[in-house]
């Protein structure tokens, strides 16, 4: 259900603006992984303009509306179900970590040991993170609509918490998001060896990390 909601809200997202944005940093002749791709938006974006990318998430739903979009563009799905807090299994030379990915993580540590393992040398980690403040912003949020089918989202907060209710075709599904702030995320990376930038982007609710190994 969740994975549904999910791929409604995404829908009216600008994916040739955070392509745009991510150009610069993407190469044809590497390996990208999309790690928690999703339902697969910005992995069709880039599939169909002729970047190697693969898919993972932990969610076998998401997986599905992954294949399905890219299934019906006659492009072959590359996915995989997999656990970003377990080793990679693969070497790339970019990992992609978008739409707050990294939020959903009470904590990152592992993740990040496991995607610096995944990366060949040279190679270059880009996630987005929710900047502080949305906690604040973002108590109490209640969006209703019937287009294309009634859904109900409401987000409360609890410390660094984000608890989002998600009410779609009468069940109803709780899902956590932890924000942290910026020094969080910095200091694992760099214990690991990064090299860390940090940039404005497409979202002004976020900030993007750009990590090289």
């Amino acid at each position: 259900m969740f994975a549904q909601a999910y791929d409604l809200l995404m829908a009216d997202i600008d994916y040739d603006a955070i392509y745009r944005y991510l150009k610069p940093y993407l190469n044809k002749k590497q390996t990208i992984l999309d790690a928690g791709c999703g339902s697969g938006y910005l992995l069709l974006e880039l599939v169909r303009r002729g970047y190697n990318t693969i898919g993972v998430d932990i969610d076998t739903k998401m997986l599905a509306l992954a294949q399905d979009k890219l299934v019906s563009h006659q492009l072959k799905p590359n996915l995989y179900e997999h656990d970003l807090r377990d080793p990679l299994g693969i070497k790339v030379d970019v990992v992609l970590a978008m739409f707050d990915v990294v939020n959903y993580f009470k904590g990152i540590r592992q993740v990040f040991k496991h995607i610096y393992q995944g990366l060949n040398d040279g190679g270059i980690f880009i996630f987005d993170a929710y900047k502080e403040d949305i906690v604040e912003a973002y108590n109490d949020y209640l969006e209703i609509d019937d287009d294309p089918i009634h859904y109900e989202w409401h987000i409360t907060t609890k410390k660094n918490q984000l608890i989002h209710e998600v009410t779609l075709g009468g069940k109803k599904e709780i899902i956590k998001q932890y924000v942290f702030p910026i020094a969080y995320y910095e200091k694992i990376l760099k214990s690991f060896g990064f090299r860390v930038e940090t940039k404005i982007g497409v979202d002004s609710r976020k900030l993007y990390f750009f990590a090289y190994k």
